[in-house]
């Protein structure tokens, strides 16, 4: 009888006695066996961990126990939530990265597990970008000499060995959660509980108190939210009279995308007191994105219960407001405004404290809700906006 399933349970026991913190995350994953989802080895969604058989009679128990460490630290880290449009292997890797050397001391780390020095401390989307960059410059290297091919999915096993350049999967993957959303806000949850828990028992080292603050932390990563965002809405945006060239050079005749600006960008700001704090850092952000993105056009709306201000900000014009207004708040005359004005954004984004009347139904276009406290609101994407 396959005994996978038995040293999977009992390394998942060892971990909850030995640590409990991650032990008790541990035991929120349902176990099940599928040799399609994980690669070969393990992978989590937040929900289940997939594990093929044969990969796990390899691991000796220590290894298992790092493994499931490894495995609920992900969901933990929200890197099953976070991905938008990146490419999901190059995200695997930035997320290991991202995680390994916060597990040091715990069973034994797999042979091939990535944990490189230089990537201590980045978060996966900063080691992804750092990652993606050196593909990128490895490419531009190796074109001239390369005859023309194209894809480099050629020579196996060439880059082996250089830190992040390998897409063979490590053991342990992260797959994307069925509900980002709701997934996120039960990890921060649990995350917190197993924090507690694991302090009241005596069994959290020196170092969990920064580490759970990193699990916990809401990360505001609006380049890449507003990337995926515009991705989204200019999808079918594409010409077939013009050929796109990087799939020519493979002999695939693919459409080009009409135009890599993007249109008018929308901003609602709820003006009361609350979302003062955190003027500076959002700001610092949206400037961040204007300049990546080069919207058509910029609009800041200032509304507390309705709207004081706005302004307009042209592709080459730097981003700079101050709040106005000041009374209760009410989300409603905001969209009521776009609609008004025929304005059709790409996408908008609303910083808020949420506390206030939401419309009834939603607008035709995105919306991200940048919450200062933990309401969720009841259409769009939320995240929790904290600053420094």
């Amino acid at each position: 009888m396959d005994n996978a399933i038995q040293r999977l349970r009992a390394a998942r026991t060892a971990l909850v006695l030995d640590a409990p913190f991650y032990g008790m995350l541990a035991c929120r994953l349902t176990l099940v066996a599928d040799t399609g989802k994980e690669r070969g080895t393990m992978a989590t969604d937040g929900q289940n961990l997939y594990y093929d058989t044969a990969f796990v009679k390899s691991c000796s128990d220590d290894e298992l126990i790092w493994l499931w460490a490894h495995e609920v630290t992900h969901p933990a880290m929200h890197h099953h939530t976070r991905r938008g449009q990146r490419d999901p292997d190059l995200w695997n890797i930035a997320a290991d990265h991202a995680e390994n050397h916060m597990l040091t001391g715990i069973g034994s780390m797999p042979k091939g597990s990535l944990l490189d020095p230089a990537f201590k401390g980045m978060s996966a989307e900063q080691i992804y970008a750092a990652l993606e960059q050196q593909q990128q410059e490895k490419s531009d290297e190796k074109e001239p000499h390369s005859g023309g091919g194209a894809g480099g999915q050629d020579g196996e096993g060439e880059d082996q060995g250089e830190p992040g350049d390998d897409r063979q999967p490590a053991p342990g993957g992260v797959l994307d959660a069925p509900d980002p959303a709701q997934d996120e806000v039960e990890w921060t949850v649990a995350v917190t509980q197993a924090a507690n828990a694991a302090q009241m028992m005596g069994k959290m080292p020196g170092g969990m108190k920064a580490l759970v603050a990193e699990m916990t932390r809401a990360r505001t990563d609006w380049r890449s939210l507003l990337r995926r965002f515009v991705q989204q809405a200019c999808a079918a945006d594409y010409s077939w009279r013009m050929p796109n060239r990087r799939y020519l050079q493979q002999g695939l005749y693919m459409p080009a995308v009409r135009s890599e600006q993007m249109g008018r960008m929308l901003v609602f700001v709820d003006s009361s007191g609350s979302t003062q704090p955190f003027i500076p850092a959002f700001k610092g952000e949206l400037q961040a994105v204007k300049d990546e993105m080069q919207p058509e056009e910029l609009i800041v709306v200032m509304v507390d219960a309705a709207v004081q201000r706005v302004d307009r900000f042209a592709r080459d014009e730097p981003v700079e407001f101050n709040l106005t207004g000041g009374g209760g708040t009410d989300f409603r005359p905001a969209f009521e405004w776009a609609q008004k004005e025929e304005i059709e954004p790409v996408c908008a984004l609303y910083l808020s404290d949420g506390e206030g009347r939401f419309p009834d139904s939603p607008p035709d276009y995105p919306v991200l809700w940048a919450i200062t406290t933990s309401i969720v609101a009841p259409f769009g994407e939320t995240i929790r906006l904290e600053t420094d």
